[in-house]
């Protein structure tokens, strides 16, 4: 999930302790009631960029990726040098495969502010590497929205297991191999007891998309159910060099 980023509260800003409020319910996961404070400020101030940027939080949070991805834009659109705005419409562009087209607006808020390392950092990241941005720790971390594969994952929460196999590999045959795709299979064989198979397709999963850690965790419960422990360790300790927030999650493994 996207690191979210809160303002610090100013004491001259507008309807500052009601986003704090607003704030708060979010991080208490009362996500009604934050919209219902964050919808009265914007009534009465729509230049109000950071409740909006608020409300982008809460349709992250809910999955509405293109909705976050709106109310970023109209936050950094009134304050161009809002970075937190600008660093959350970065994960949301990540996840909506449009980093470059916010290139133009990093390039602004730099103009504004060139002492912003952290802006600067992500408009050097685009620009160097392409496509590429998306296979980055952080790019692999939020994941590309595909809706069709969410589709899967909804069958999967429903408890329908047939159903859920039977979308994940039209969507493989179709469109390739997909680290979300191959951990679907993962678990539907988990809960088909075919327990290494499930340890494969984990492996494919991580290979694909090694800093998911709900990845690792399933890999983890798989090998002890097919006494593949130690080779699930293996696994672990290899990606673990390359991704330091692996770490995390090292206790499971016991390392």
């Amino acid at each position: 999930m996207s690191r979210i980023h809160h303002s610090n509260d100013n004491p001259a800003e507008l309807f500052g302790e009601e986003n704090a409020r607003a704030e708060a319910l979010i991080s208490e996961n009362k996500l009604p009631e934050a919209a219902k404070t964050l919808v009265e400020i914007v009534e009465l101030d729509s230049e109000n960029y950071r409740a909006y940027c608020n409300i982008g939080i809460i349709a992250w949070m809910r999955s509405a990726w293109e909705d976050a991805y709106g109310m970023f834009m109209k936050a950094v659109s009134i304050k161009p040098d809002y970075s937190d705005g600008l660093i959350n419409l970065f994960d949301a562009s990540l996840k909506l495969h449009r980093a470059a087209e916010i290139v133009p607006l990093l390039e602004i808020a730099l103009r504004m502010d060139p002492q912003s390392e952290e802006i600067k950092t992500i408009r050097d990241a685009i620009v160097r590497e392409g496509e590429g941005i998306y296979k980055s720790e952080r790019g692999l971390h939020i994941g590309l929205h595909n809706p069709r594969i969410d589709e899967a994952q909804a069958l999967l929460d429903e408890g329908k297991i047939n159903l859920a196999m039977e979308k994940f590999l039209i969507i493989n045959d179709e469109e390739g191999p997909s680290a979300k795709v191959f951990s679907g299979l993962g678990i539907v064989s988990y809960y088909q007891k075919r327990y290494s198979d499930a340890f494969a397709l984990f492996v494919e999963a991580i290979k694909l998309n090694p800093v998911s850690r709900d990845d690792f965790i399933n890999l983890l419960d798989a090998a002890k159910m097919c006494d593949k422990v130690n080779e699930a360790k293996e696994v672990f300790k290899v990606y673990r060099k390359n991704f330091p927030s692996l770490e995390a999650i090292s206790r499971d493994f016991e390392i």
